[in-house]
Parts: structure tokens; sequence; C-alpha cells
């Protein structure tokens, strides 16, 4: 609490010094929001401009803009947005301050002057180079599996590897899932997945933007070294009542805003009901144990409150969990009575994330911005199973819970310079815990290892060096006190327009992690939850250097092209060490480094009756980790390093997506990815190892399985087609868009793993077995798989 008030107060102190220390100017300024006039709700990265003078702003996340150092005139000031119908008013400057709000109306069909308006001026301000901004009509856009979902859009971006057709996890340019800074309204989401990964958590009806930073993001973003991906919801109807929805094979949904007195509010659920359906109507008599036994559920809400016209709080809640409770019969050995036993098994998992916000957003002054927040997040995961045989018993949890208390400040000191900087006080409990049998792995009980705090700062500047050039620089400091450790992150973009149609960007940037999950490199395609542990002095933070550069082409108002480069140098990776000991001075992670590098090519039409998108990528990650063997080892020899292409190394994926609207009625669309294999590790052969059987006082040979070189091979190529149709029909005040989709249309094998499998075997006189050379399974993803539902609107 006391660290929570030091936050606040240092923050208003900086606040206030900036805001009495900016010199009052005979010249004006213009203020405002963007909204949507359909349901008031603000529209971020509009673009604003004073006609003929070259002065103007992007809207932020919240919808704001700031235009300072007008001189006195006559002025005509325009807001556009790709999607709205284009607004402007003419405005007299004498060194005032103007508040104007534009209440944009959305088009049916774009309009060419909108969508080349909106979209020139985003190319001529944008300084990030991988920073890609989607909106629910992208998310809504693409054919999905069953409904529409973020982390499948995103699948279709270059640099980001889906590895399965059964997982959303976003393999980020070399990096894993862990590394992602993943926020919802400012909040960090720790397990962004339902169903195993299936799915992402976030509902799409819910969602009002979404910045996603492929690399090289800006000091803002703080702990994770692969990508940054801001979502932020819907504020919620403040004009009328409004609602919308969808039914599908897998679950139904529901969203409603209101407005309330001096504001507005949102409210969105979502439950799978596919085990209602089956254990009810399909095997309704089929025994408990053999019932479908998984479901998952969400729900998220917020509310926004006007103090004043500068002065708002906001109220979001998100809540999910997926739960999954079967039984099963088992067979294995037990050493208490010394022979086989069989026994009905009873396993559970649960999982789930909650989230609470409460935002403070204040214009002090036209020239000062200010948000705090105060949020809390927890992520809970419980394994567990009733299994008396021992080498079978499962236990693991896995609780972070995260309180952190922030402010984000923007200072709009001059035309040319646009200055944020903020604090941070974040606060994480750990309580870490995995056993099998009686082999204990991470287990953190002592509460110093189950205790972090984080303690950050950083600033940035966006200054306009000429027309033409902007730069971004800024730093970020973090102390993060189990270590303890003290590290500072440098970064750098800038944007050069070399000729009227082409920007050259470029940047580069240190970053750290504190924390890493759980999930073995030889397991890592099943991922069905992570569990998080924290980094303590025996590892250092994780580290990664980013460098991009890219180029960008306008060709003309309906297309655009982009190709980018990037390295990613890593140090201090961590991969599970399998044979680490509790008994021992345990070392549960190996230690190493790695790189990352890779061209990306993006080519969009966001206009016309045919619009989407081709994005090629060609790749190359690879690391080198020490070779695991027992804690004790490790401290008395030199360590040993193995290099190797992890699971997620993609060399090649070439994905195409299309929307062809002939009308207002019908939009047709369709998803097309190849892409080259991933690696994997054969076996190769068996080996006979002895055992003892003390109860029957013999010695019989069971085979263990012999690896080739890890990842030394590839699965074959992956290719899949989608189709999609929708529909829009009008019924009253009643929209209904009932769709129909086909997954991997063609109906193509793509193989998740191999299984490998001991050719027919036969027993010696003395009845050990023979092995001969294993035969590989292959398992396939999503055969031809039609779905259908109908959303709706009201």
């Amino acid at each position: 609490m006391r660290n929570s008030l030091k936050i606040i107060r240092l923050s208003a102190a900086l606040a206030l010094s900036l805001a009495f220390s900016t010199p009052l100017l005979s010249d004006g300024v213009v203020k405002g929001f963007i909204r949507d006039k359909a349901n008031g709700e603000t529209i971020p990265y509009a673009n604003i401009i004073l006609s003929g003078t070259g002065k103007g702003d992007v809207s932020d996340e919240t919808g704001y803009y700031v235009i300072v150092d007008i001189p006195p005139g006559n002025y005509v000031i325009r807001a556009t947005m790709m999607g709205y119908k284009p607004r402007q008013q003419n405005i007299v400057i004498s060194g005032q301050t103007l508040t104007i709000d534009f209440h944009l109306e959305q088009t049916t069909l774009e309009m060419e002057a909108v969508v080349k308006t909106a979209e020139r001026e985003r190319f001529e301000r944008q300084i990030e180079p991988s920073l890609i901004q989607l909106t629910p009509r992208d998310i809504h856009s693409l054919p999905a599996l069953v409904e529409p979902d973020l982390f499948r859009v995103l699948q279709a971006l270059p640099g980001v590897v889906a590895v399965t057709d059964f997982s959303s996890a976003l393999y980020i340019r070399g990096g894993n899932p862990s590394e992602n800074i993943i926020l919802l309204d400012g909040v960090r989401i720790y397990n962004p997945y339902h169903l195993g990964g299936v799915f992402s958590v976030f509902n799409a009806d819910a969602i009002k933007s979404v910045d996603f930073s492929a690399g090289g993001f800006p000091a803002k973003y703080g702990n994770a070294i692969s990508s940054a991906i801001a979502v932020t919801n819907k504020d919620g109807n403040d004009t009328k009542i409004e609602g919308r929805g969808g039914v599908s094979m897998l679950s139904s949904r529901l969203t409603l805003e209101a407005p309330i007195p001096h504001g507005s509010i949102l409210l969105s659920g979502r439950r799978t009901y596919f085990d209602a359906l089956y254990n009810t109507f399909f095997r309704p008599s089929i025994k408990k144990a053999h019932r479908f036994p998984y479901y998952f559920y969400d729900f998220n809400g917020k509310i926004n409150y006007n103090v004043s016209p500068n002065s708002r709080f906001t109220l979001s809640s998100y809540y999910g969990d997926d739960i999954l409770i079967f039984e099963n019969e088992q067979t294995g050995y037990n050493e208490e009575i010394g022979d086989l036993m069989t026994e009905q098994v009873k396993n559970s998992i649960k999982f789930g994330n909650f989230t609470t916000a409460l935002k403070w957003r204040y214009i002090i002054t036209p020239r000062l911005y200010a948000e705090i927040i105060a949020a809390s997040s927890r992520f809970r995961t419980r394994i567990d199973s009733d299994a008396k045989i021992v080498a079978d018993a499962i236990d693991a949890r896995d609780v972070i819970s995260d309180r952190t208390i922030k402010s984000n400040m923007t200072w709009f000191a001059s035309p040319k310079h646009e200055i944020k900087f903020g604090l941070e006080w974040q606060r994480l409990f750990f309580d870490l815990y995995f056993k099998v049998g009686e082999f204990e792995w991470l287990a953190y009980h002592d509460q110093a290892s189950r205790r972090a705090n984080f303690y950050s700062v950083y600033l940035q500047d966006n200054w306009s060096i000429s027309p033409l050039i902007n730069l971004q620089s800024g730093v970020r400091a973090t102390w993060y006190d189990v270590g303890p450790y003290f590290r500072a992150e440098p970064r750098l973009s800038l944007r050069w327009r070399v000729l009227h149609n082409v920007n050259l960007k470029t940047s580069c940037g240190l970053y750290y992690q504190y924390f890493y999950t759980f999930n073995p490199e030889d397991f890592d395609f099943i991922r069905l939850v992570d569990l998080w542990f924290p980094i303590d002095e025996r590892y250092p933070p994780i580290q990664a250097i980013h460098y991009n550069l890219g180029t960008e082409f306008w060709l003309n108002d309906a297309l655009s092209f982009s190709i980018e480069a990037y390295y990613k140098d890593y140090a201090h990776l961590l991969d599970l060490n399998e044979f680490s000991s509790p008994e021992t001075d345990r070392d549960d992670f190996l230690g190493g480094w790695g790189y990352a590098e890779g061209i990306e090519f993006l080519l969009r039409k966001q206009r016309g009756k045919l619009t989407g998108m081709l994005a090629y990528s060609l790749a190359r990650t690879e690391h080198t980790i020490q070779t695991p063997r027992p804690s004790a080892l490790v401290q008395k020899f030199e360590n040993d390093y193995m290099t190797f292409f992890p699971n997620h190394d993609r060399r090649h994926t070439l994905t195409a997506t299309a929307n062809y609207q002939p009308n207002k009625t019908l939009i047709l669309g369709c998803r097309a990815t190849f892409a080259s294999g991933l690696p994997e590790t054969p076996t190769v052969g068996y080996q006979l190892a002895p055992r003892i059987d003390e109860t029957n006082n013999r010695i019989y040979n069971s085979e263990i399985p012999v690896k080739a070189p890890k990842n030394s091979e590839r699965l074959p190529n992956y290719f899949r087609l989608d189709l999609s149709i929708r529909m829009n029909w009008q019924w009253g005040k009643v929209s209904l868009q009932p769709f129909f989709q086909i997954i991997n249309a063609t109906n193509h094998y793509n193989i998740f793993m191999y299984n490998y499998h001991l050719n027919p075997v036969s027993r010696d006189k003395d009845g050990n077995l023979i092995v001969g050379k294993p035969r590989r399974q292959g398992i396939i993803m999503f055969p031809i798989l039609p779905t259908f539902g109908i959303n709706f609107n009201f």
C-alpha cells in the first residue's frame, strides 16, 4: 500500500510540475475526442489535420487528440478514419483553447476518399516499423475455426508461426508464447488461451482495437522479449441499449451495452455448451466416466463514469475458467505391492484468469494527459489425480497473483516533441509446485522465492525532426528485487520518407524478461497450460536485442507493400532440465543463447469489393542450450552444449487472405496457408534395459527408445484452405449474419506429430523381448471440417 501511494504521489507531482511549467503562449490549441456517432465509442488512431498547415495529430488509444501552437487565423479542421465518413469544421483561433469532439458516421461500403485519406495519414505519421493496428472489422473478416478469434487473425500476419491447428499460441519472430506481453485494458493476461490453446480468451464482440508490435516495441512495455499485444475492449454505448452475439457449433456469446448516468456499461459473456448437448442428447445413458468432460466460460465487464469532460473513471474486469474433469482406467507397476495394479483414476485440470482494473483518465491541461491504473490480475492452474499407483500420481499447481499500480502520461511539449513517461510498481506472488509420482520439479516453497517486486520507470520522446523524418527514442529502467537485478533498456525507432510514396523505417532495442514458463521443448506441441516461475539469483534475466529494418511502399490508393528484415540476439535462454533432482542442489533449468532472423513481405489491399493481403516470411531460429544431466554433475564438470532448431522454427510461411463483397448482403472469404515443416526428433531404435522384479525374483528387459539428434528431421509441409460465406439480413431492428465455413476444404493431411511403434516383437527362450526397428505413424490435424452459425445485432 505504501508503494502504491508513492507511485500516485510521484505521478501527481510530475504532472503538476509539467502543467505549471508549460508557458502560456499566444498561439492556440485544439483538443478533443473522436467518437463513433452511433454509440459514442471513442475511436483510436483517427487522423485530425488542419488543412493547408501540415499540423495534425493521431488520436491515441482513448480517442484523444491535441494540436498545439496554432497561430491566430481561420482554419478548417478535418477528422478521417477508415470505414467512417470524414467530418470537417471551420474554426477561428485567437490564442484560446478549443475543445472539438468529432462524431464520425460509419460507412456501409468504404468510400474511396475515406480510405485514401485515412490510410495515407497513417502512412505519413506512423514511426514504428513492426506495428500493425487491428479493428473489429479485421477480426471478423477472415474464415475462423467455429467463431472469430483474435489470435487466429494474428497467425495470418507475417512473422507469426502457428505450430498446429489445435493451438492459437503465438510464436513471433523466433520467440515462444511466454515471451509476449499480452494486455487487456492495460492489465497483463498470463495464460490467454481456452481449450488447451485452440481459442484465445478474447471475445471478438467486445474488442475495440488491437495494437500488435512484432518487434522493436516502445519503452512503455516491459518484462517481455518478443512482442507486445495490447487489446482494448469497448467502453459501451452511451446513447442507447445495444446488443450483439452469436451461436456456433461450439459456444454461445452475448454482449450488451447501455448508457448509464454520466457514462456507459458493457457486459459480455461466452460459454461452450458442447458438453451439455453431448451428455444430454447424444449420449444420455452413457456412463459418467465416459461423458464429455470439458467446458470453458468467460466474462467481460466495463463501467465508465464521466466526472467531467476532462476526467473519467473506468472499472473493468475479466473472469474466465477452463474445467476438465475425466476418469480413466490405469494399469501400472505398484512398488508397494510389487505387482501390476489396475484402478479407476479421476483427473482434474482447472485453469483460468481473473483481472480487475480501475483507471482514472485526466486531462490536466490540453498539453498534459494522464492516466493512473490500479490493477489486480490472477492466473491459477490446478492439476491433480487420485491415482494410488505412485508412478502415475500427478499433483501440480501454479498461481500468479499480480498487483500493479502504474501511471502513463503524455506531454505535448511542442509541435515537434510528444513526450511519454510513466512509473510502475508491480508485486508478484508465485505459488509453484509440480510433482509426478515421487519426482518433483520446480517446487518453490520458501517465502523469498515466491515474491517479486518490480519498480519501473520509462521515458519516451516522439520527435518530428522534419516533415519527412521522425525519431522515437526511449529508455525503460527496472529494479527486480529477486536476484536482485537492475536493468536499463534503451530503444530507438526512425522513420524517413525518402520518396513521396516510400518510407524507410528502422528500430533497435534492448529487452529483458524476469519470469519464464515451464513448457519442455520436446513437449511444447501440447500447450495445455503455461506454468510460470520467477527467475531468481541462479539465472540472469533473459535478454534479447532487436534489430529491424523495413521499407513501406504506397503503390496506389488501394495497395500498400512492405518489406521488413529483423535479427534478434538472445542471451541467457532457459530450457527445462529434465534430470533436476530435489535431493541435490538442484538446477531446474539449463542456460544458453540463440538468435532469430528473417525477412517478411506484406501486400495489403484495403479498398474495393475485393480486399485482402498476401504475407510471406522467410525465417530461421537457432538455440544453443546446455545438455541435460543431473544437477550434481552440472556442479562438478564443465558444461556441454547442443545446438538445434527449436520446434517452432518454420523456414517458409505463405498466407493469402481475401474477402469479396459483390453487394451489401453477401460476403465471400478465403484463407490459404502454405508452410514448410517444423522440426521433430525421430525415434531411430530401441534398446533393452534390464529391470529387477523383486516379487518374482527375476530380471527382465524393458525397451527404451533411442532418439536421433534433437530436432534433426522435419515434418512434411503444411497446407490448408479455408472458405466462408456470410450473409447480412435485416429483420426489423435486428441484423442477422448467418455464416457457413469449411475448414481445410481440400482435406489435406497435415501431420501433427509422429507416434513411433515397435515392429511385431518376439521373445527369446527366457521370455525377454526381441525388439525390431520402430515404425512411425502420423497423427493428422483437422480434416475437412464444415461449421456454421449465426451472428446477430440489435
